[in-house]
């Protein structure tokens, strides 16, 4: 089986890919919608990823969809991506970059625990060694 590529892979490279098409946006005269809104090349993605454009698609459309988007206080839903007629598809950046920040810290929070699981493991270890031979 090919490699997967995980949530956070995936954001990445929509993160650092589309940085500078976020920030280019044009308030006199803008070439998209909404600034929040970055249209996304799903075979740019998906050749970056190592999988075909439907498992891009399919992953942004119908995991990250109900994964990350929400509905605020007033019920208006904010999407994590989304398909628009006139644009194609998008998404939306600043949610892109919280859910990276997130995935970020989760994996830093996990590796940190794992090697702190690790030395507690090998200080174990070595303390067994220590009270046998002694």
């Amino acid at each position: 089986m090919d490699h997967l590529p995980t949530d956070l892979e995936i954001i990445e490279d929509i993160y650092y890919r589309y940085y500078d098409e976020y920030k280019k946006y044009a308030k006199d005269e803008p070439d998209r919608i909404a600034r929040i809104r970055v249209p996304v090349d799903i075979k740019e993605i998906a050749e970056a990823c190592g999988v075909e454009e439907d498992m891009i698609f399919g992953r942004l459309y119908y995991h990250f969809n109900k994964k990350y988007s929400y509905k605020d206080e007033n019920g208006d839903t904010t999407t994590f991506f989304m398909s628009e007629k006139f644009e194609g598809l998008s998404v939306n950046y600043p949610l892109v970059s919280a859910v990276l920040a997130d995935l970020n810290s989760e994996k830093k929070r996990t590796t940190i625990f794992i090697t702190t699981s690790a030395v507690a493991v090998m200080l174990s270890v070595v303390a067994v060694v220590l009270a046998l031979v002694l």
